[in-house]
Order: structure tokens, then C-alpha cells, then sequence
């Protein structure tokens, strides 16, 4: 499925991406409002991207609204302040910290009982994808933490209730559902100066395109999967698996039965979290991400969307806001409308996401998962996400045709 997926993945790119043309981009850098550097692909360096300044009213208001929203706390100031390694140590501390929470509450709700009855929250889920009810409370975590999430799902598996194919596909939920706890840094600014009808159309495709992934997944799980019974022999029948917990409750007290629980896990994401989180630190260190996030916006142009998205797009690279703040100059200066700008961030977003998103995902997924199906995962769940997002994205583009 994996394999079929990708294949499908780069058919659809290739349609859709086109060498940019050396002129358009000469001629944004002339008449561009952005100050941004776009560069003709196939060009060995990678775009120079900068911070854009926003030049219009609509940019200014974009600004505006961040500036609101956006306000970190004192912690967080800390931690910008402090030297490279410093600050990676203590991101290392907490992605323990929060994976080790995870798996603590999975076992905690598990060993109470509370589980069966916060499962009954997500049973359409759990019913559509013929998963255990146990991956429910994960489900709902979610929402506040993907890692946490993750983290309870596999206490589950390794305590025997739930299956690989559970775990897997549950994963995959997590993962898309993950992306409603973002939808408002991302609508809210970028909408309340675009206007109402590009607020609603970021919303509905976003919305649109996680509700599609999740449902596709579920029905794959189901229809395919159980089917031909992929990863179902990783389980325990619920006849040994109560009855043990049971026994190993009263006879050890609750507090050493999560323990005993726990303990297998938080072995393992010790054993890949420290050297997978150091080599992405390590890559960073040295450039490769920044370069990668840099290069990759500057490959491919696509063709149906106007010409300065060679602008925008690299300067989404950076950040979000960034790119929207580029848009923003453009309709400022009248070179593209609303609706344009709508679409180009979209497509941006599934150029330049992915590369943040992995930097910063891989190391959670590989510490929880193990070396390969944690990389399996994280690059599965990318390829998906940007899938759907583009055939809604290309669903909303023949609606404001």
C-alpha cells in the first residue's frame, strides 16, 4: 500500500510541477514587492530566503494578528535564548518527559478501567476501523500532544491489547488528527486579512482533507487489512489478557502494575531516542535542514498558478506567516487576487511542511516505533497528509474556476 501510495504521490507531482521558466524569475526579482530571491530551479543553490516585511495593508494586518496570537511565554523565551546544544538538551528532556507521560496515562487508564469508559467518546472511529476500544483515549489525546498519543498507543500494543494493525492505523489517526490542534494558528491571521470567503476556503480544505484521511484510513484498515489479517497475530485474545491484568493488580497494587507496564516501553525509547534525536540535532547543527528547506521550493514551479508563487512559496519555507505576508504584498500591489494567494499557500504548504514537519516528528516516531517502522511512519503519514491536501486543494481550485 505503501509503495502504491508514493507511486501515486509523484505521478500526480509530475503533472503538476514544471521547471520554473529563468525569466518569470528574473522578473519577479525586478518587480516583486517581497523581499524575497527567487531563484530558477535547476539552479545548484538553493533559494536564498529572508524574512518579508509586510508592505500593504493586507500584510500589515496579517502582522498585526500574529503579533496578537502569537505571544510566547517566558519558558519559551528561555529556551530561543539559550546556545544550540543547551537548548537541544532540553528539548531532548522534554520529548522524554512527554513520551514517558503518555505511556504512564495509557497504563494508568488501562489498569483503573478508566479506558473502557472514555473509549466510548471515539467508538465511531474505533468502530469504523475495527480497532479495540483501548486506542480510543489516544484518539482524544490528540488533540493536546501527537507524541503523547503515540505514546499510549504503544504501552497498549506492548501489553498485549492491542495488535500491530491497530497500532499502525491508530497512528495514522493520531497523526491526522493532530493537525485540528493547528488549524487556527493557521487560518485565523492569514483569514482576518484575507477576508471571510478565504477564511471559510482554508478551513474547509484543511477540515476536508484531514476528515478524508482519516476516514480512507479507517476503511482500509477495516476492508484490507483485517481482511487478510496484516498484523493480527501480535495480539493477545481478551480471554488472557484481562484475567492477567487482573492477577498482576491485586498481587503487585496498581501503582507497580503500571510500572511493570511501562517499563518495557520506556526501555526501548530510551534505546532509540537519545541517538535519533542527536543525529537530527547534528543535521541541524550543520545546515542540512535549512538548506533542505531552502532548496526544495526552488525545484519545481507549478504551472497553473500565477508567477509569483516563485516568490511566495520560498518564503513559506521559513514560516508560514512568512509566505502569507508575501502573498499579502502581492495583492497589495494588485499583481494577484485573494483566491490566488488561497491556492499558493496550499501548494506551499505541502512543498515546505513536510521537511519542518519530519525534522521535528522523525525523532518521536523512530523512539516510539524503533529505528524502521518509526521512518516508515513518519514518512508514510507525510506522503498521505500532502496527498489529500492536494486533491482537495485541486477540488477548490475547480470551485473558483
Amino acid at each position: 500500500m505503501l509503495r502504491q501510495l508514493i507511486i501515486c504521490l509523484t505521478v500526480l507531482g509530475s503533472l503538476a510541477m514544471t521547471p520554473a521558466l529563468p525569466a518569470a524569475a528574473a522578473s519577479l526579482r525586478d518587480s516583486s514587492p517581497a523581499a524575497v530571491t527567487a531563484m530558477a530551479p535547476g539552479k545548484a543553490e538553493p533559494t536564498k530566503v529572508t524574512r518579508v516585511k509586510p508592505e500593504g495593508a493586507t500584510g500589515k494586518a496579517i502582522a498585526a494578528e500574529k503579533n496578537k496570537h502569537g505571544g510566547s511565554s517566558g519558558y519559551e523565551s528561555w529556551k530561543r535564548k539559550l546556545p544550540f546544544w543547551p537548548r537541544k538538551g532540553v528539548l531532548l528532556l522534554e520529548l522524554f518527559v512527554m513520551i514517558s507521560i503518555g505511556v504512564f496515562i495509557g497504563q494508568i487508564l488501562e489498569v483503573s478501567g478508566t479506558m473502557r469508559v472514555l473509549s466510548v467518546l471515539t467508538l465511531p472511529l474505533t468502530a469504523l476501523g475495527k480497532i479495540r476500544r483501548e486506542a480510543g483515549p489516544a484518539f482524544l489525546m490528540a488533540f493536546q500532544s501527537g507524541a503523547v498519543a503515540n505514546s499510549m498507543l504503544v504501552g497498549q500494543r506492548d501489553a498485549g491489547t492491542l495488535d500491530n494493525r491497530e497500532l499502525y492505523t491508530s497512528i495514522f489517526v493520531v497523526s491526522a488528527l493532530s493537525l485540528f490542534a493547528h488549524l487556527p494558528t493557521f487560518i485565523v491571521p492569514i483569514g482576518v486579512a484575507f477576508g471571510w470567503e478565504a477564511t471559510l476556503a482554508l478551513f474547509a480544505v484543511r477540515f476536508l482533507a484531514i476528515g478524508l484521511q482519516i476516514v480512507v484510513t479507517l476503511l482500509v484498515s477495516r476492508l484490507v487489512l483485517a481482511r487478510f489479517g496484516v498484523g493480527a497475530p501480535g495480539a493477545l485474545p481478551v480471554a488472557e489478557r484481562r484475567p492477567l491484568r487482573s492477577r498482576r493488580q491485586s498481587r503487585d497494587g496498581f501503582w507497580a502494575t503500571v510500572w511493570a507496564r511501562s517499563r518495557k516501553t520506556l526501555r526501548r525509547l530510551l534505546l532509540y531516542l537519545v541517538p535519533t534525536f542527536s543525529c537530527m540535532a547534528l543535521l541541524e547543527y550543520f545546515g542540512f535542514f535549512s538548506w533542505l528547506g531552502e532548496a526544495m521550493p526552488g525545484l519545481f514551479s507549478f504551472r497553473f498558478l500565477p508567477a509569483q508563487s516563485l516568490a511566495i512559496i520560498p518564503a513559506q519555507a521559513l514560516s508560514l506567516y512568512n509566505g502569507a505576508i508575501a502573498a499579502a504584498n502581492f495583492i497589495d500591489a494588485g499583481q494577484i487576487t485573494t483566491h490566488q494567494a488561497v491556492i499558493v499557500i496550499l501548494f506551499g504548504s505541502m512543498v515546505t511542511s513536510p521537511v519542518r514537519t519530519l525534522r521535528h516528528g522523525l525523532p518521536t516516531y523512530v523512539a516510539i516505533l524503533g529505528a524502521r517502522a518509526g521512518t516508515i511512519m513518519a514518512v508514510t503519514a507525510q506522503v498521505l497528509r500532502v496527498l489529500f491536501l492536494l486533491l482537495c486543494t485541486l477540488g477548490l481550485m475547480l470551485l473558483w474556476r
